[in-house]
This record gives structure tokens, C-alpha cells and sequence, in this order.
């Protein structure tokens, strides 16, 4: 059999995988989807495949009276060259029905993914499953999520993740050899093709010299900005409640900023 044509086929009977991979790893996880690891890579994929392509089979069959034949994609790989003839002669006839069925099996792969990163996410289950942990700590420091994983479930006594409103920080950074305390409210964060965190963005902010003794700390004039993690020395997180008083009218009263513990 021609390596180019086994080479397709392989990718036919992972490219559903693929695609619930990309929409499991999708956003700040998208660097994982794209290790160089080939063979997490394949594993990753070819068990899905297999499990998308074993449940979609019934439905295409019953409902709508196809048989997809993965007998076609056998005999391709087979070293007869009369069934390798008949298997492409099929493959031409069927071209348009195989095409919309790998389009639409593609696309529900997808979204499946992307439903199972959302669910995972809300019931915390990648800090409670290892095979369902994403690679990425800085995810969960950032978010504040480390603090759901059992080793670190003494640190929470009152509140829960979930009570966070947001997340205050201080970072000690080298500017042109000058050593400055950045402080203000943490709006996003970009993570790094190697696993590790590339920048912060940071609402709010305000700075002083780390020599500068009079506490003072002034105001940065724009909407947000941009923090390099290769110019941190250091880095403080805080994660913040609002605490939200109403009167008898239901009218809001007072709001009050706590630090979660």
C-alpha cells in the first residue's frame, strides 16, 4: 500500500478525535492541544475517534439507511490490488455522501469537546480526576483553582473558588534595571506555547520604586496594562470577594472587599 494513502487513511480515522481535542483544548488550553508529543497526540485522539465513529454508525445506518462501510477504508490499506481497485471505485461513487458525513461528524466532535471542557471546568473535575487535569498550572493559580485540589483544601476554611469576584495583584518588575511594585486588578492572562505564563493584563494599575519609602503609589493612565512574565521577579495574588449589603427595598447599601479565606 502507497505510504501517502495510509497516511490519509490514518487521518480519516483520527480526524474526529482531532477535532474534540481542538474543542477540549480550545482557549487559554490551546497550547496543550498542540504538543509535539505524537504519540499523547494519536492516543488523545484515536479513542474518541473510535468511540464518535462506533455511536454515529447506528444513527447513519437506521436513519438514514447508508452504510458508511468502513470495509472501504480496510480494503484500501489492503495489499490486494483488486480490492484496493474496488475500494476506490467505491470511494469515488460515494465521494459527496463520505465528505458531508466527515463534515458534520467533524463538527459535532467539536462542539462535544467544547461541551466537555465546559462541564469539566464548572464541576471541577480536572482537580478532582487526574486523567481530566489540563497540563497548565498557571491556570490554576491564576484562577485560583489550585485551592480545589485536595492537597490544598485546608487553605479555604469560609468560602469556596466559586466566591471569587476577582483577583488583585502585586508584582515586583525589572524596568530598565530599575526594580518597580505594579499593583491592580487582574482582567486576563496569556499562557505560553511551552506550558508557562507569557503575560498579565492589569486593569487599575499603579506603580511605585520599590526603594521609594513613602508607601505612595501612582496612577498609570490608559485602560490596561501589559506585564511580561520574563520581567517578573515576583508575583502576589490575591483573590477577592464583594460582599453586597441590601436594604429592605432590595436597594444596594454597601459593597465591601474582602480577601477570601
Amino acid at each position: 500500500m502507497d505510504i501517502a494513502l495510509s497516511g490519509i487513511i490514518l487521518l480519516i480515522l483520527i480526524l474526529p478525535g482531532i477535532s474534540f481535542a481542538k474543542g477540549f483544548y480550545s482557549g487559554e488550553f490551546s497550547n496543550q492541544y498542540t504538543t509535539s508529543d505524537f504519540y499523547n497526540l494519536l492516543i488523545n485522539t484515536l479513542f474518541p475517534s473510535l468511540i464518535l465513529y462506533l455511536l454515529s454508525y447506528p444513527i447513519i445506518y437506521y436513519v438514514f439507511n447508508y452504510d458508511f462501510g468502513f470495509d472501504i477504508i480496510l480494503g484500501l490499506s489492503s495489499s490486494n490490488d483488486d480490492v484496493i481497485k474496488t475500494a476506490i471505485t467505491t470511494v469515488e461513487k460515494n465521494k459527496i455522501a463520505i465528505i458531508v458525513y466527515q463534515v458534520l461528524l467533524n463538527i459535532i466532535a467539536y462542539s462535544i469537546g467544547n461541551r466537555f471542557k465546559k462541564c469539566v471546568l464548572s464541576k471541577s473535575f480536572d482537580t478532582k480526576y487526574d486523567i481530566l487535569k489540563y497540563k497548565n498550572v498557571w491556570h490554576y493559580i491564576i484562577t485560583a483553582r489550585l485551592l480545589n485540589f485536595e492537597k490544598n483544601s485546608h487553605i479555604l476554611q469560609n468560602d469556596t473558588v466559586e466566591d471569587v469576584d476577582f483577583t488583585y495583584v502585586d508584582a515586583l518588575v525589572n524596568v530598565n534595571e530599575q526594580t518597580f511594585i505594579y499593583r491592580g486588578v487582574l482582567a486576563d492572562y496569556q499562557l505560553a506555547r511551552d506550558g508557562g505564563l507569557d503575560l498579565l493584563i492589569v486593569t487599575n494599575a499603579q506603580r511605585k520604586l520599590i526603594s521609594d519609602q513613602s508607601g505612595i503609589y501612582k496612577d498609570i493612565k490608559g485602560n490596561y496594562i501589559i506585564l511580561k512574565y520574563s520581567d517578573l521577579i515576583n508575583l502576589n495574588l490575591t483573590f477577592i470577594q464583594l460582599d453586597e449589603t441590601f436594604d429592605a427595598s432590595g436597594n444596594l447599601v454597601s459593597v465591601i472587599a474582602r480577601t477570601i479565606d
